[in-house]
């Protein structure tokens, strides 16, 4: 499994050519592909953080949409409700996502396979039914909207290098993460939590802990989209930005760090494409989502592990 390659010199400047790319696409092909990008990052961030859980901890979770939506939700209602300021509310809005994935985690952590995906499901249209039906706390199904101006009142161009950089930041942590005695943990009770157990850890804990993890990033994502947007609504924490997230994990690659990274890449590039040509763009996805699931199992990453292999680019034995 291809857990976290190690970045040589040569990698970390692939990786640099790569952020610089985005960033010239960003300032030089105008304002329509600066938005296409900062929703592409701001997903980017979001499936990584559902990759985290899926590909380190082994739990499919079918409700992470709903910490992107307390994310969201956290610092809107910040901002509208409680009139804090704007850089408090951006703090708060990841907590509330934390607070919301340590109370829904601690249900489901004790559940295993298809019982823990089905009650994940459920918190998340708890989540959902909340903020849909509290007209006078949330805004129901309206949601709420012009409570601040989109971006920051940045520029398009301008917003979209900020969600890069906090995109880069974040990835840094979870690789970090992944690196550290937690990771192995994390790794450990997910290949194998019964023999996890009898070296002495406690499963339930370490899968609890990154949950909470994997749910706070998706809150950062949350809180960015609702900055990006200028407003949040109920759809934020519904089933459709979780199969968002499945399919970008599916069609990057599980079991590679950067899965969710290259399956959010692809999904929204080929959303924003082939609008311009047909309006059955569910259509395409799912004929695209065959043919890669047919073709290549181990998604896009197993194709970039082969060419970086055949370059004499992967890791030394």
């Amino acid at each position: 499994m291809n857990i976290l390659p190690k970045m040589t010199p040569l990698r970390w400047g692939i990786a640099a050519a790569l952020v610089v790319i985005l960033e010239l696409a960003n300032r030089l092909l105008g304002v329509v592909m600066s938005l296409v990008l900062t929703e592409m990052l701001i997903l980017a961030l979001f499936a990584s953080s559902l990759n985290l859980l899926m590909t380190y901890g082994h739990m499919v979770s079918f409700g992470h949409a709903a910490y992107f939506g307390l994310g969201a939700y956290g610092f809107t209602l910040a901002v509208t409700r409680f009139d804090m300021p704007i850089e408090l509310a951006l703090v708060l809005g990841p907590l509330v996502a934390a607070l919301g994935g340590l109370i829904f985690g601690a249900l489901c952590v004790r559940l295993t396979e298809i019982y823990f995906a089905m009650l994940t499901l459920a918190c998340a249209q708890i989540t959902f039914t909340v903020l849909f039906q509290w007209y006078d706390f949330t805004g129901g199904d309206t949601g709420i909207t012009g409570f601040m101006n989109p971006r920051f009142g940045l520029t398009e161009q301008n917003f979209t290098s900020l969600v890069l950089v906090v995109l880069i930041i974040c990835l840094f942590f979870m690789a970090w993460i992944v690196k550290s005695p937690l990771g192995l943990s994390i790794r450990s009770v997910g290949q194998d939590r019964w023999r996890a157990e009898a070296l002495g850890l406690a499963p339930r804990r370490v899968q609890l802990t990154v949950f909470v993890i994997a749910s706070f990033f998706a809150g950062i994502a949350g809180t960015l989209f609702a900055v990006f947007q200028g407003s949040a609504f109920p759809d934020y924490a519904g089933l459709g930005f979780t199969l968002d997230g499945l399919i970008m994990v599916v069609l990057g690659g599980l079991g590679s760090f950067w899965g969710g990274l290259v399956g959010a890449v692809l999904l929204v590039q080929l959303e924003h494409w082939v609008l311009m040509f047909t309006s059955h763009w569910e259509l395409m996805l799912g004929i695209a989502v065959l043919i890669l699931v047919l073709v290549l199992p181990q998604g896009l990453t197993s194709v970039v592990g082969r060419l970086s292999d055949m370059l004499g680019l992967g890791r030394k034995k």
